[in-house]
Formats: structure tokens, C-alpha cells, sequence
């Protein structure tokens, strides 16, 4: 008996070391999180006013605090959001040096590069890094993979829709015939989440409408009532 209690003694010794490992393992992972979060705080109170023109200095302020939450916790929402905020700063002022400029946006490429690393599947990150590398006036190869990879990342993005389908037009004619069906699979999409603003899109890039039609060919009522909508906008537009 006393040989079994021994052995049993040592067996919750082990069991006890062993949860004491664990804990401070998971306290390890937990504690640079934290110390992240909190640096995170000031920047992610500016992104949620998105609708408000913030100083140089906040922009620059964030930046700073993002990059020191990041030296604890590498994270991809982190990255992308100091994107964000480098691609405020370039738009606060359109007076600043040229060099100064090209700076701000190589950051904001980083930036972005960094976070889709860590998380790949983020339709607006590539579509952002396409429109950076426009800027920045990098290989339109390049631009056109960045606009595939938004495309196969979210197929059904409402807020991203129009905007990609209209930057993404200006590289219509150097699509290969997979580019080509990507884009076009974005008019059936367009035409139920943004009726009135394809129809605009349209009017506005008339070369455009042969694609639209070829997208819309398996649905003939859409194509009919996007005909008329289309002739009723470009009369009242002329």
C-alpha cells in the first residue's frame, strides 16, 4: 500500500508539472497578444471613423503604434491597417516631394505584402496592392495577378465589386482567357448587388457593353432589362 501511494503521489507531481508547463506556455502566447491589443487601441479608434479627414499626425501616430504592436504580435490585420494609414498619409497632401510620396506608397506595398504572408485569402488586400503597384507603376503582370487573386479570394465582395470591375476594365485587353471569364463572372454580380452603377459604368465605357452582354448571355431577361435601363440612362445623360 504505502509503494502505491507512492506512485501515486508521483503520477499527480507529474500530471500537476505538466499542467504547470501548459499554463505557462499558453501564458507565453497570450501575453505578447495582449501588449499588441493595447498598442492596437489607437489606431483601431482612428480606422473606425473612416468618414473623418484626420491631420498628418494621427496617421503618423498610428503608424507608429501599429509598428510597435507588431514587434510583439505579427499579425495580418495589423499589417494591412498600417497600409491603410500610409495610403491616408499619401492622400493628406497632394503638395508633398515626390520622393516623399514614392516613400509612403513603397511602405504601404510592404505593408501589404506582409499581411497576405500571413493571410492570402483577402480579396482587399490584393485589390489594394494592385492599385498600389499602379501607382507605383510596377509591371502591368504584375497588377493583373494581384487583380486575379482578388477575384479568386472573394468572388461576391458587394463593397468591392464596382471598384474592381472598373480599375480592373483598364487591363481588359492584356487578360488572358482566364482573366477574361473572372471578370466577366462579376457582371451577373454587379447587375443584382449594383443595378444602377453597372449601368453607369457602361455608359461611361461603351466599349465595355460586348463584355456585359457576352456575361449576360445565359440570363436574356437581365440582358433586356439592362438594354433598357442603359438607353433610358444615356438619354437622360446625354
Amino acid at each position: 500500500m504505502p509503494m502505491q501511494k507512492a506512485s501515486t503521489l508521483r503520477g499527480e507531481r507529474i500530471a500537476a508539472g505538466f499542467g504547470v508547463v501548459v499554463c505557462c506556455g499558453l501564458l507565453m502566447l497570450a501575453v505578447p497578444r495582449f501588449i499588441a491589443s493595447l498598442y492596437a487601441l489607437y489606431p483601431e479608434s482612428a480606422l473606425k471613423q473612416t468618414d473623418k479627414n484626420f491631420s498628418p499626425e494621427i496617421y503618423e501616430k498610428s503608424i507608429s503604434h501599429l509598428s510597435q504592436a507588431l514587434a510583439w504580435y505579427d499579425n495580418a490585420e495589423y499589417w494591412q491597417a498600417q497600409a491603410l494609414f500610409y495610403l491616408s498619409l499619401l492622400n493628406t497632401s497632394t503638395s508633398q516631394p515626390l520622393e516623399k510620396r514614392q516613400e509612403l506608397l513603397k511602405q504601404a506595398h510592404i505593408s501589404i505584402i506582409q499581411g497576405l504572408k500571413l493571410s492570402p485569402v483577402d480579396p482587399y488586400a490584393w485589390f489594394r496592392l494592385a492599385a498600389v503597384d499602379k501607382m507605383l507603376k510596377r509591371p502591368s503582370a504584375e497588377i493583373i495577378n494581384a487583380l486575379r487573386l482578388s477575384f479568386y479570394a472573394g468572388r461576391v465582395e458587394p463593397e468591392l465589386l464596382m471598384s474592381r470591375l472598373a480599375f480592373s476594365f483598364d487591363y481588359y485587353n492584356e487578360f488572358n482567357e482566364e482573366m477574361q471569364g473572372l471578370w466577366q463572372k462579376q457582371i451577373p454580380v454587379a447587375w443584382i448587388f449594383h443595378t444602377a452603377k453597372l449601368v453607369e459604368f457602361v455608359a461611361l465605357h461603351p466599349q465595355s457593353k460586348p463584355f456585359v452582354e457576352k456575361a449576360l448571355a445565359y440570363s436574356p431577361d437581365d440582358w433586356k432589362n439592362f438594354s433598357l435601363d442603359l438607353e433610358i440612362f444615356i438619354q437622360k445623360n446625354p
